[in-house]
């Protein structure tokens, strides 16, 4: 067996504990255990290398969506939301490459976007413009929800 592989099942180990830890014994916080069940790196729980490290920190890789493109995505939107202009979910969707891009697709988006809000990243004025009506997928319509840990799909 590769080391790739022997990560990867380490990785799918750590994983269903966390998401058990997560609703069972409700262990951690709702952004952190969405991260964990999407796919999404949990960039807001690294370290800083002072403390031991997350679970996650060591499997950067195995994530779907890597660290740099959830920093990426929240850095276009600070930015937005600093100069006082949140873009549509449409308008984010069309800044990253549209809805088919493999890298930045209608749902890394839609999963990132889910993590921030969960993180209560953003003011309460921001969600409402990125969900403008008409101006987003409908799948997007939930990600301003709060998380229903009965929801979390083991797989």
């Amino acid at each position: 067996m590769s080391d790739k592989a022997i990560l990867q099942a380490l990785f799918n180990q750590q994983r269903l504990q966390i998401l058990e830890l997560g609703t069972v014994h409700n262990k951690f916080s709702d952004d952190y255990l969405f991260a964990w069940e999407s796919g999404v790196y949990p960039l807001f729980s690294d370290t800083d290398g002072s403390v031991p490290q997350r679970p996650h920190e060591v499997y950067k890789d195995n994530f779907v969506v890597s660290p740099e493109q959830v920093k990426n995505i929240f850095d276009f939107l600070c930015t937005r939301s600093r100069e006082k202009q949140p873009p549509t979910f449409y308008e984010l969707e069309d800044h990253f490459g549209g809805k088919f891009d493999g890298s930045y697709g209608r749902g890394t988006l839609i999963d990132c976007c889910r993590y921030f809000f969960l993180h209560r990243c953003f003011d309460k004025t921001f969600w409402p413009i990125l969900l403008t009506p008409m101006q987003h997928p409908s799948e997007a319509t939930y990600l301003d929800e709060p998380l229903d840990r009965d929801d979390i799909f083991f797989n």
